[in-house]
């Protein structure tokens, strides 16, 4: 993952993906969930941050898309015909 801004850590069971001063990504690895921000940055580079956390932790089956200037959830229970509409503090389950 590049690193410009952007650093990682491990606590109490959680993955923190700090991008600028924001927690883009926060993987709670004990209740199986991800919680994605923005911190109002809805930017390409936060988004790629995001999908290269997904990439790079075998969660591929999750993904940030953005269209028509808005941004969309994939998960393994949808597709790009029905993404979920993104907002910052959703909370992913992963391993359903």
């Amino acid at each position: 993952m590049k690193s410009y801004k952007t650093a990682i850590y491990n606590q109490n069971g959680t993955t923190h993906l700090i991008h600028h001063k924001t927690a883009i990504v926060k993987h709670n690895h004990t209740e199986k969930t991800i919680e994605l921000d923005s911190g109002g940055w809805q930017s390409k580079t936060t988004k790629d941050r995001m999908n290269a956390y997904f990439n790079e932790n075998n969660l591929e089956q999750f993904g940030v898309f953005q269209k028509d200037y808005a941004w969309w959830v994939l998960t393994p229970n949808n597709n790009h015909k029905n993404p979920i509409p993104y907002r910052d503090g959703i909370v992913l389950k992963v391993g359903e």
